[in-house]
């Protein structure tokens, strides 16, 4: 840094003037104005008492990833869980693949507990399922980011270290997809957002 300032110096090239504070502000430009456009999808058995459960998941993850001015919402889909392996693969892959996440830049996977249980925070076999269909439609899997969503979520509800969280690409790599349990919602979602930040303003566009 020193030698390249000096550089500058002898060449008569101000910091103001040079290619690193272009690069340095492009980047900043990138990572600060791209918009999170958020595809939202509940899995859940109880789909008749999805729709009241569907508005307070959206907005905890609104409120998480940064609010209204950084977070638009492009879609909702409620996936029924009560079915076989495959119908419940084939569902999962219509509602991330499918057209309504067309405009989604971040996907968020979220497996809904039995509601009025505060002891059964999901139903297991079904949350194992729906990661290990998720974990094949995903590339470049970021397993640390991953770690960071489940460590966060059970910080704010012990429970939510059952489920098995995944991250990464789909759709052609062109949006980031999140999976997780309703139980520590809030707190996953604020300890990943700086982060989604960065890798939507990597996406191939």
């Amino acid at each position: 840094l020193y030698q390249s300032s000096s550089y500058a110096m002898r060449c008569g090239t101000r910091f103001s003037e040079s290619m690193h504070r272009r690069m340095l502000e492009t980047k900043v430009k990138v990572e600060t104005s791209e918009k999170l456009h958020l595809g939202i999808v509940v899995c859940t058995s109880e789909k008749e008492e999805a729709s009241g459960r569907l508005d307070k998941v959206r907005t905890i993850l609104m409120d998480s990833l940064g609010g209204e001015d950084h977070v638009e919402l492009v879609n909702r889909v409620v996936c029924d869980m009560d079915a076989s392996y495959d119908t419940i693969a084939q569902r999962l892959n219509e509602a991330v693949c499918g057209p309504e996440m067309d405009n989604a830049n971040v996907i968020v996977v979220v497996v809904l507990g039995k509601s009025g249980q505060e002891s059964n925070p999901l139903p297991f076999r079904t949350g194992l399922d729906v990661s290990h269909v998720l974990r094949q439609m995903t590339t470049k899997h970021a397993d640390a980011m991953a770690m960071r969503l489940r460590k966060a979520a059970a910080s704010e509800d012990a429970l939510a270290a059952l489920f098995e969280n995944s991250v990464g690409l789909v759709r052609n790599a062109s949006s980031v997809l999140i999976s997780c349990s309703d139980r520590g919602l809030g707190e996953a979602g604020t300890v990943v957002r700086s982060s989604l930040n960065h890798l939507v303003a990597m996406l191939k566009k």
